[in-house]
């Protein structure tokens, strides 16, 4: 019966190809040049699928086979290729041989280009990163419009944190497109393929977040031949990694393969040469294909880290408020003897099955545990009068774990005489946090210029143990189509039911909304197309309890995006999006912390925020082996209405504007061939570090880095600068504290690759 079904399902593609065909009407001078070639084609073709199928079929008409554009013909076998269930990165991916990316899942689910969708889609590819060799998120996505830092990295407790169009992100942190901010928080690029960011609510597809946007990072998949690499780098301040990378087919038909990446690195920062991270993160990653129709892929992570903190926080007064330059620019008032250990484990698995010409169902699953031991003494209160820097020491051992999944159908049809690009879907995740042991106490305070510290610790003020674990259940389905209205105009609907469950110690409560997301692109020209777009995000928020005992519950917060712009594509040669936007998001809640230090913290709700802007995100080949990537936002993110902030008060850590430029270029023939160079400028304008703009603003900066790198058929060797004029910076802070940027400083790498 399976091969009748079969044989039914080629007759009738062959049928309906040669159907459209023969219905073709010319259109262009190339089709009238070779119209002779192009009816030989067509009548081999046709006399392929008579022998093949051995089964009558329509006969085409000579006349009509004429006429058939050529180029329209390998344009169509190049997209029904397209369509086939594929395993393995290949040589030919986009982002790894160039910049320039033209389609994403994050998106729509699906293979959807960027261009036929009403939001705004960045996406950072291999070759980005094998050139700039980023050590953390941070460093990656500083390549994205719209994007800046909101906590240093790596910050266990909190998990990852950005904004994105001035709104917070880190409740909107994706792996594989699943939801994951456990892993997330490892910080490792080392098996990261692309980063892909969805601008704007991204609630349709992805449930309740940030208005701001979602980003989603995208692990390598193996190789579909043998190469085996080793690969060391040499750092500044004594800093050093070592790492391999694997690919192995299992079986002798390569439908089975696998790709190990593992990395072992000791980082360190300026400030002192004994503080050492270490960080031991690798990855194994299995595809097979046994069918055609069906792909497996299963994946494993572990991270292991070991290191002093790395914050390096210094006071706002002697540093953005006066007395100007009073602290010390690599000043450091953490004991580094103090330890940061975490551990995580993540596994994951995806079903893919294509049931037919119309329909393609992927089902994942993805599961991460983590447990981290936090022990800290330092701290970044300055006197003024004694010169003395205030010392506390505080401790938190935490497991946290996660557990996502999510069912997406995909069908390509025609109805009612329009052409559909459908996805629906069930997603379903739960996260469990559980604190084990807390305790925090006061310390002798520090010299500024010469801090000692004491290794005995005081009694603690405050102790728990054996927090009761909090469950918070994500949950919700989504419908969203693309309709072609004309072959140059298509619309975007979708609808999501999504809500969150939580049940712990203080908390039993359900909370569930909708969302939508509507818009249009119109193809103008070739490559060229408008696009304007309307969406909604909704996010319930946990109650909140401070340390007097008292809970304060909230309502949940919306926010919706009305953007526009223009999407350029050229294939493999450009790729450039410019789009205007306003965010709004209600409901807020923040806090009003207690100056007496009683922890009598009030939490209360913002009325409205509000951000308007402009991003530019451009990869472009100007010739073969020549790449430029641009990026430029003017993001105005203010509050809007507040009872409690002055209205017009600027969000904290997002700079008005930000600009970057990275360009290599790698010769391509003669003696010089594998010889590239390049570098790149970042520009960061002014930011407030507070809320309510009162505790100091941190300047704008500029940093130039470069590269240069030489690789020939198995070795490859690179040197990064950064920072290139030595120039000193604050590059983010809080409400009293600063955190001084890298001066200066050089990666070396060497790697030999078999194959």
């Amino acid at each position: 019966m399976k091969k009748s079904n079969k044989a039914m399902r080629m007759q009738l593609g062959g049928f309906t190809l040669v159907l459209a065909l023969s219905c073709w009407t010319p259109g262009g001078v190339l089709a009238e040049e070779n119209q002779g070639a192009a009816a030989a084609q067509q009548e081999q073709a046709v006399d392929q699928q008579q022998d093949q199928q051995n089964k009558p079929t329509v006969t085409v008409d000579e006349q009509q086979t004429t006429k058939v554009p050529v180029a329209e013909v390998e344009v169509k076998a190049e997209k029904e290729k397209k369509k086939k269930l594929t395993i393995g990165q290949q040589d030919d991916a986009e982002g790894v041989n160039d910049y320039v990316v033209t389609h994403s899942s994050t998106g729509s689910k699906s293979d959807v280009a960027n261009k036929d969708l009403p939001q705004l889609i960045t996406v950072i590819g291999q070759k980005i990163m094998e050139e700039q060799r980023p050590t953390n998120f941070n460093d990656a996505l500083a390549n994205v419009a719209g994007i800046s830092v909101q906590s240093v990295i790596p910050n266990y407790l909190g998990g990852c944190s950005f904004n994105v169009r001035g709104f917070s992100s880190d409740s909107t942190i994706n792996v594989n497109g699943l939801w994951d901010t456990v892993s997330a928080v490892s910080n490792w690029t080392g098996n990261l393929d692309r980063i892909e960011v969805l601008k704007g609510p991204a609630a349709v597809l992805y449930g309740e977040g940030s208005p701001g946007g979602i980003i989603n990072f995208i692990t390598k998949k193996p190789l579909p031949y043998y190469q085996f690499t080793v690969g060391t780098d040499f750092r500044s301040w004594g800093g050093k990694s070592q790492d391999i990378d694997l690919s192995l087919p299992l079986t002798k038909d390569k439908k089975w393969l696998s790709r190990t990446i593992v990395q072992n690195a000791d980082y360190r920062v300026f400030q002192r040469r004994n503080i050492s991270y270490k960080r031991f993160d690798g990855s194994v990653i299995v595809q097979g294909q046994p069918r055609t129709d069906t792909i497996y892929t299963f994946e494993f992570q572990f991270h292991d880290h070991d290191g002093s903190s790395t914050s390096a926080w210094v006071p706002t007064k002697g540093t953005i408020l006066p007395p100007y330059h009073l602290v010390p620019y690599d000043g450091y008032y953490y004991n580094p003897k103090r330890k940061i250990y975490y551990i995580d484990r993540s596994i994951s698995g995806q079903v893919e099955h294509k049931f037919n010409d119309i329909w393609t169902v992927r089902s994942a699953l993805r599961y991460s545990k983590s447990s981290t031991d936090w022990f800290s003494q330092g701290g970044t209160t300055l006197d003024l009068k004694t010169l003395k820097v205030s010392q506390s020491w505080s401790r938190s051992i935490k497991e946290a774990d996660v557990f996502s999944w999510d069912t997406t159908a995909n069908a390509k049809f025609k109805g009612w005489g329009l052409e559909h690009s459908l996805t629906t879907g069930f997603t379903w995740s739960r996260f469990t946090g559980r604190t084990l042991y807390s305790a925090s106490g006061p310390m002798d305070s520090v010299d500024l210029y010469n801090p000692v510290f004491p290794d005995t610790l005081s009694d603690p003020t405050y102790l728990r143990t054996n927090f009761s674990p909090t469950h918070t259940y994500r949950l919700g389905s989504y419908l969203n189509d693309i309709i072609e209205l004309t072959p140059k105009l298509k619309i975007t609907g979708g609808i999501s039911y999504t809500g969150e469950k939580e049940d712990g110690e203080n908390n039993n409560r359900n909370r569930f909304g909708t969302s939508h997301r509507v818009g249009a692109t119109y193809e103008a020209a070739p490559g060229i197309t408008w696009f304007t777009g309307y969406s909604t995000s909704y996010e319930p928020h946990n109650p909140w309890t401070n340390d007097a005992g008292k809970t304060f519950y909230f309502e949940p917060e919306t926010g919706d995006q009305i953007e526009g712009g223009l999407k350029i594509d050229q294939g493999n040669r450009a790729s450039i999006t410019m789009s205007v936007y306003r965010i709004r998001r209600k409901n807020i809640p923040y806090t009003i912390y207690d100056e007496t230090g009683a922890g009598n913290d009030q939490y209360l709700q913002i009325g409205e925020e509000k951000s308007r802007g402009f991003d530019l995100d451009a990869t472009y080949v100007i010739r073969p082996g020549w790449n430029l990537l641009m990026a430029y936002s003017h993001c105005n993110a203010r509050i809007e209405k507040d009872d409690y902030y002055k209205t017009g008060t600027v969000f904290p850590n997002s700079p008005l504007n930000t600009f970057r430029l990275w360009s290599t270029y790698e010769f391509q023939e003669g003696p010089r061939k594998g010889l590239g160079f390049g570098g790149g400028v970042t520009y960061v304008g002014k930011r407030t570090v507070s809320w309510n703009n009162s505790r100091g603003w941190i300047d704008a900066y500029t940093t130039i880095d470069g590269v240069i790198y030489y690789k020939t058929k198995d070795w490859r060797y690179s040197l990064n600068a950064y920072n290139l004029t030595n120039r000193k910076y604050w590059w983010m802070g809080g409400s009293t504290v600063v955190c001084a940027g890298a001066p200066r400083n050089f990666v070396f790498r060497i790697e030999k690759s078999f194959s």
